[in-house]
């Protein structure tokens, strides 16, 4: 008896570690931004137009100005102290989980739960426009010293060049948001 319980536990295990994250495309229309690696690219453009959709929602409703969304978030987004249960919309948790079922997004771990060291983060980064930024996150990688943290001074004037570095617009939204909703429990943000 032990043991066929033993064994379907272990089959269910199995079973739901195989199953990818599934949730409906909402932005497959839109122009595809980020091209870092053929199963992840659909993924990675969601994950950037649903975040923007999201602050834009939150931040700016009334006119709809993505540089106003950013400009509220980014300060309290990148030291991770937004009040991402107010943010977050039906589909944010499940694009969340497909990022950890793709190991982009890892689940308790400190102080980001962002996979720095997979290929396709390392894609994003090395995309960024800004060299100086670019040089200061592969320091702070390599020296197992990243903090998103480390970022909200930095970064509080980007809202201004969201349209023009779409790589760094998804590392805000990998580092400061998705990560961070890991966090919230369902019933937190059920609201939204």
């Amino acid at each position: 008896m032990k043991k066929i319980v033993f064994l379907i536990l272990v089959t269910a295990s199995i079973i739901s570690c195989n199953q990818k994250a599934e949730f409906d495309f909402k932005f497959a229309d839109k122009e595809q931004v980020i091209s870092c690696s053929e199963t992840n690219n659909a993924l990675l453009n969601e994950a950037l137009y649903s975040f923007e959709r999201d602050l834009v929602m939150r931040y700016d409703s009334l006119d709809q100005r993505q540089i106003n969304a950013y400009g509220a978030f980014m300060y309290r987004g990148m030291d991770g102290s937004a009040k991402y249960e107010e943010i977050i919309r039906p589909n944010t948790r499940p694009i969340a989980e497909a990022l950890i079922a793709e190991n982009i997004l890892i689940e308790n771990k400190t102080p980001s739960h962002l996979n720095y060291e997979h290929p396709d983060v390392q894609c994003i980064i090395s995309n960024i426009k800004d060299q100086d930024l670019k040089t200061t996150i592969n320091a702070l990688i390599e020296t197992k010293s990243m903090n998103p943290k480390l970022f909200n001074s930095r970064m509080r004037n980007f809202g201004r060049n969201s349209g023009k570095d779409r790589y760094l617009a998804l590392f805000v939204a990998l580092d400061g948001y998705y990560q961070q909703i890991l966090n919230i429990t369902p019933q937190e943000s059920q609201q939204n």
